[in-house]
């Protein structure tokens, strides 16, 4: 699992052991340049198969003009995300379905102070103590939220759009120290969205990449990313900076907060933004249906 997880960097992983042997093949001697000819081979083909298998994500056909609906997905990292900035995200992205995980009772307070409610009204989920804090804020009418057995938090509910659909917010376990959970809580997620109908979105913290199993499962079922749906290239999310200050550069290591769509949504674009106080960043995805 911790492999699937850094997949990305293979590409120039490869790049680099090319360059490398291409250097090292100067120097040495006739019968030794065979060998370094096989491995530049090996790191030519693993170069290119990587490439076919990332440029989806950079290449091809998208959706264009305005959204119908802007969806946001931020981890407050024990409720200490900056709750004014979420807000100000909100309202300058023109978020209309916010789905935020780790709401403690007073960040609650924080995005209540900050305005959230006046912008997004319509509320689901539950603030709590700790990690287990999944909750929806919406411009649109929510129908009547239903757990999903998921460790840190998950809801299923209808957003009752001008073309309603069904929202699963979800935030899992996280697989390196709770690997069984982790499956528990994917397997609780799978059999949601298998006994749900109609188009839907599952949103949120997966502590997943899109190279993990059950990940993996969800696209081959019919969904999309959205960020590879969008054309919006590589968009890690996670340690941000802002949460991690020693991290080089600020710069998110891994994809681990998703939009995922299914057919019938067409995707414009999707992008991350910096909440200080956090150890993600946000995930704002603009959407057509």
């Amino acid at each position: 699992m911790a492999f699937a997880a850094i997949v990305p960097y293979a590409l120039p992983g490869y790049l680099l052991a090319l360059l490398l042997l291409l250097a090292v093949r100067r120097g040495t001697v006739r019968s030794q340049r065979r060998w370094v000819t096989g491995g530049s081979v090996l790191a030519v083909t693993g170069l290119a198969l990587h490439g076919a298998l990332l440029a989806p994500a950079f290449l091809g056909a998208h959706a264009q003009g305005k959204p119908d609906l802007t969806v946001m997905t931020l981890n407050l990292r024990h409720g200490l995300g900056d709750a004014e900035r979420a807000v100000s995200l909100v309202r300058s992205r023109h978020v209309g379905l916010l789905v935020l995980e780790e709401v403690t009772p007073p960040a609650r307070e924080r995005l209540r102070a900050a305005g959230l409610d006046q912008v997004l009204p319509h509320v689901a989920g539950q603030a709590r103590t700790g990690v287990s804090g999944t909750m929806v804020f919406s411009s649109y009418e929510l129908g009547v939220a239903t757990a999903v057995p998921v460790r840190n938090g998950a809801w299923q509910v209808e957003v009752r759009s001008p073309r309603p659909f069904t929202l699963f917010a979800v935030h899992t376990s996280q697989p390196l120290d709770y690997a069984v959970r982790w499956h528990h809580d994917w397997d609780a997620i799978h059999r949601a969205v298998r006994a749900a109908s109609g188009p839907r979105l599952v949103v949120g913290d997966f502590n997943a990449t899109l190279d993990h199993g059950p990940v993996r499962d969800l696209l081959g079922a019919g969904f999309r990313d959205a960020a590879r749906a969008g054309n919006a290239g590589w968009q890690p999310t996670w340690p941000s900076h802002s949460g991690y200050k020693w991290l080089p550069g600020g710069f998110p290591l891994i994809a681990i907060d998703h939009v995922l769509v299914t057919e019938g949504f067409g995707v414009i674009s999707a992008r991350t933004a910096v909440v200080e106080g956090t150890d993600h960043r946000a995930l704002v995805a603009q959407v057509r249906w």
